[in-house]
C-alpha cells in the first residue's frame, strides 16, 4: 500500500497484520519510517532552557522554551499534591474530532518542566532516572558522575558516550558494554585500559584494534610484549591532540580493511536489527534487549518486553503496546501514548503516571477510568470509551498517532530530526512545528581555542571561567569543572568542539537504525559453509548500506574468522 505521508509503497508483514488483529487496531497507513517520524517528533530530550515557572515564579530548567504556549511548572511542584489534574477535566464533545480537544486540554493542564525522576544534582538531564551528579545526560538510567551522554545505562564516570551499558571511566564510546577506562571505541565489550577499539571483546591494554578477542598489548592488531607496547604507545603521543587525531586516521583505515559482521545481534532468534541481545521474533529493532519477544520497530529498550510495535524508550517488564515512547517500567496495554509511566490500558495519553484505564488524558496520576481528565464510574467509562472510538473511526483519527501539528516541540529539537533532517520549510509543509529560538549563543567567546592546549596538562584551572567558540559551528560552549577534572584524570585533550557537534559526530559513527538486504562478501571457502563457487551465498538484513565501503560478513563467516 502507499504511505499517506511519503507516498512510498510499503507492505505489512504477516506478523504485523496478526498484531493489528490481536490488538483490535486498523493496519497502519504510514510506513515504518513515517510512523517513527510522527512518534518521535513528540520527544525532545537534548535541549534545555532557562525559564520561569508559570505558577511559582521560580527559575527552572526546562525542555520547553521560554515562549512556549504551554503552562510549564517546576518539576517538584508538578509532582506535588497542591494541584489536581482532574480539575481540568471536561466532557467529550462529539461534534468535534478528538485531536483538537486533546490539544486544548494539553495547553491548559500544567506541564512538568523536565521529564526525569530520582535525580540528585542532575537538573539538566532529561528522560532519565536514578541520576547522580550528571550533566546533560539524556535517555539514561542509573548513571553517576557523567556528562554529555545519551542512552547510558548503569554506568559511572563516562563522558561523551552513546549507547553504553555497565561502563566506567569511558570517553567517546559508542555501543560498548562492561568496559573500564576505554576511550574512542565502538561496539566492544569487557575491555580495559584501551583506546580506539572496534568490535573487540575481553581485551586489555590494546590500542587501535578491530575484531580481537581476549588479547593484551596489541596495537593496530599486532601483538607486542608489554615493554614494546608501552614504548610504542608512548611514542604515539595519544595524550596530545595531534597524536590522537593522527592515530584516529590510522584506526579508520584498519577498520575499513577488517571485515564487519552484518549486525550486532547477540543470542537472538529470528530477529533483525542491530545492537540487540536476547531477543526472539523481533524485527527492525535497535539498541536494546534482554528477553524481548514478538516485537517490531522498537528502539532504545531494556528488559523483558512482549507484543510491542513502534516503541522508543520502552521499559522493563512492559507488555502490549503500539506507537508509544517513554513507558517507564512494568506497564501494559498502552496505545498512542508518550511519557506514560507505570500505567495499564491507556489510550492517546501524554505524561500520565501509575494509572489504569485512561483515554485522552494529560498529567493524570494515580487515577482510574478517566477521559479528558474527567473521572467516571467504571461502567460509564467503558461505554463512553466505545462511543469515542466509534466517533474517531468516523473522523479517521482512530489508529493514527497524534498529528505532528499538536506536538509540544519544534521538529528540529526532537529525535525525529536526527532520523529525518528537514529544513524549516519542509517541516512546516508536512505539518510539523519548528523552533527558531534554540538555546545557544554565538559571539560571546572571551578565549581562543589555543588556550585549550595541546594536552590537558597545558590547561589551567581557570579555563572553566572562559567561553569558547566551537571549531565547527561557532556556537559558544564552556568546559565545566567536573568535565575538566575528568579530562585531567584520563589525560584527554580538552575538546575544540561544542557538545552538540560532538554528539552529531557520534551519531554519524553509530550504525544507522535502518536495514538493507545484502549478501555476504566473504570469498574464503575454508569457512566451511560455502556451497559452491567462491563467495558465500548467505543473505541477511544489515545496517550497512550497499554503497558503503566496508566488507560485510554473515554470522557464520565472521565467527569462523574471529570467534
Amino acid at each position: 500500500m502507499q504511505c499517506r505521508q511519503c507516498k512510498n509503497q510499503f507492505e505489512h508483514r504477516p506478523e504485523d497484520l496478526l498484531f493489528y488483529k490481536k490488538m483490535d487496531l486498523p493496519p497502519a497507513t504510514l510506513c515504518k519510517y513515517c510512523r517513527r517520524q510522527h512518534l518521535l517528533c513528540w520527544r525532545q530530550q537534548r535541549y534545555v532552557y532557562g525559564r520561569t515557572c508559570d505558577v511559582t515564579g521560580k527559575q527552572i530548567v526546562s525542555t520547553f522554551p521560554p515562549k512556549s504556549d504551554y503552562k510549564v511548572v517546576d518539576r517538584d511542584y508538578w509532582w506535588s499534591d497542591v494541584w489536581n489534574p482532574l480539575d481540568y477535566g471536561r466532557d467529550f464533545d462529539f461534534s468535534q474530532p478528538f485531536f483538537p480537544q486533546f490539544d486544548k486540554l494539553m495547553h491548559e493542564v500544567p506541564m512538568a518542566c523536565i521529564f526525569n525522576s530520582k535525580e540528585v544534582n542532575s537538573a539538566y538531564c532529561t528522560y532519565g532516572g536514578e541520576m547522580k551528579n550528571c550533566y546533560l545526560v539524556h535517555a539514561s538510567w542509573a548513571v553517576e558522575d557523567s556528562m554529555y551522554g545519551s542512552m547510558v545505562i548503569s554506568s559511572k564516570d563516562c563522558v561523551d558516550c552513546l549507547q553504553v551499558q555497565k561502563c566506567e571511566g569511558c570517553y567517546e564510546c559508542i555501543g560498548c558494554s562492561g568496559c573500564y577506562n576505554t576511550h574512542y571505541s565502538l561496539y566492544s565489550e569487557r575491555c580495559i585500559d584501551s583506546l580506539f577499539l572496534a568490535s573487540c571483546y575481553d581485551c586489555i591494554n590494546c590500542v587501535g584494534c578491530v575484531n580481537l578477542r581476549k588479547k593484551n598489548h596489541c596495537i593496530l592488531n599486532k601483538q607486542y610484549t608489554k615493554e614494546e607496547y608501552e614504548k610504542k604507545v608512548l611514542a604515539l603521543k595519544l595524550d596530545t591532540r595531534e597524536g590522537m587525531e593522527a592515530f584516529a586516521k590510522e584506526f579508520g583505515i584498519l577498520r575499513l580493511k577488517e571485515p564487519h559482521k552484518f549486525a550486532n545481534l547477540i543470542n537472538c532468534e529470528d530477529t533483525t536489527g542491530d545492537h540487540v541481545r536476547d531477543l526472539k521474533r523481533c524485527a527492525f529493532s535497535f539498541n536494546g534487549g534482554d528477553n524481548a519477544q514478538d516485537c517490531a520497530y522498537v528502539s532504545n529498550f531494556l528488559g523483558p518486553m512482549t507484543d510491542v510495535q513502534n516503541g522508543y524508550g520502552v521499559g522493563d517488564g512492559f507488555e502490549r503496546g503500539y506507537m508509544i515512547y517513554d513507558t517507564g517500567v512494568k506497564g501494559s496495554d498502552l496505545y498512542f501514548c508518550g511519557t506514560v509511566w507505570g500505567c495499564a490500558y491507556a489510550y492517546y495519553c501524554f505524561n500520565c503516571h501509575s494509572s489504569f484505564e485512561l483515554f485522552g488524558c494529560s498529567g493524570v496520576r494515580n487515577k482510574k477510568y478517566c477521559i479528558l481528565n474527567k473521572e467516571y464510574p467504571k461502567e460509564d467509562y467503558l461505554e463512553l470509551k466505545k462511543k469515542i472510538i466509534a466517533h474517531m473511526k468516523e473522523t479517521g483519527e482512530w489508529g493514527e498517532y497524534f498529528p505532528p501539528s499538536i506536538a509540544p516541540f519544534g521538529y528540529n529539537t526532537t529525535l525525529s530530526y536526527e532520523y529525518v533532517p528537514l529544513t524549516k520549510e519542509q517541516a512546516l509543509a508536512q505539518g510539523f512545528k519548528w523552533e527558531d529560538a534554540l538555546p545557544d549563543t554565538r559571539g560571546k567567546e572571551n578565549a581562543q581555542s589555543a588556550e585549550l592546549g595541546n594536552t590537558i596538562q597545558d590547561v589551567h584551572d581557570d579555563i572553566t571561567q572562559k567561553i569558547f567558540a566551537c571549531a565547527d559551528c561557532g556556537k559558544n560552549y564552556k568546559i565545566i569543572k567536573q568535565e575538566l577534572a575528568f579530562y585531567k584524570k584520563m589525560n584527554i585533550p580538552a575538546p575544540h568542539k561544542c557538545p552538540d557537534c560532538r554528539y552529531v559526530i557520534r551519531l554519524k559513527k553509530r550504525n544507522p537504525h535502518d536495514l538493507w538486504h545484502r549478501q555476504c562478501m566473504c570469498v574464503r571457502p575454508g569457512h566451511g559453509h560455502h556451497v559452491d563457487g567462491v563467495q558465500c551465498r548467505s543473505e541477511f538484513e544489515t545496517v550497512y548500506a550497499p554503497e558503503r565501503k566496508e566488507t560485510i560478513y554473515c554470522e557464520e563467516c565472521y565467527r569462523a574468522e574471529f570467534v
